[in-house]
């Protein structure tokens, strides 16, 4: 089974997981490198919180050409309900 944490790989190759990780035995991992990461790593937490969520939130708007209206969201919804039929 894969999972996945997000992690701060330091200029100094030290791997800082950014959230909770409990294995039972010794495994092997994968580090994928982003390179235009969307947030600071002065600006995230460790805990992986709902407030980071609500940050993240408010950092990353949406312009306003991709939001849609209610009535949008309200089709989208009603077309993978008929979907699911």
């Amino acid at each position: 089974m894969y999972q996945t944490v997000e992690a701060i790989v330091e200029p100094t190759g030290t791997v800082r997981l950014l959230e909770i990780l409990q294995v039972d035995h010794p495994c092997r991992a994968f580090v994928t490198l982003m390179e235009n990461p969307c947030a600071s790593t002065a600006s995230m937490s460790t805990d992986g919180g709902a407030s980071d969520v609500l940050k993240f939130l408010e950092q990353t708007r949406l312009p306003a050409t991709e939001k849609l209206t209610a009535q949008e969201i309200d089709a989208q919804i009603e077309d993978e309900r008929r979907a699911w039929d």
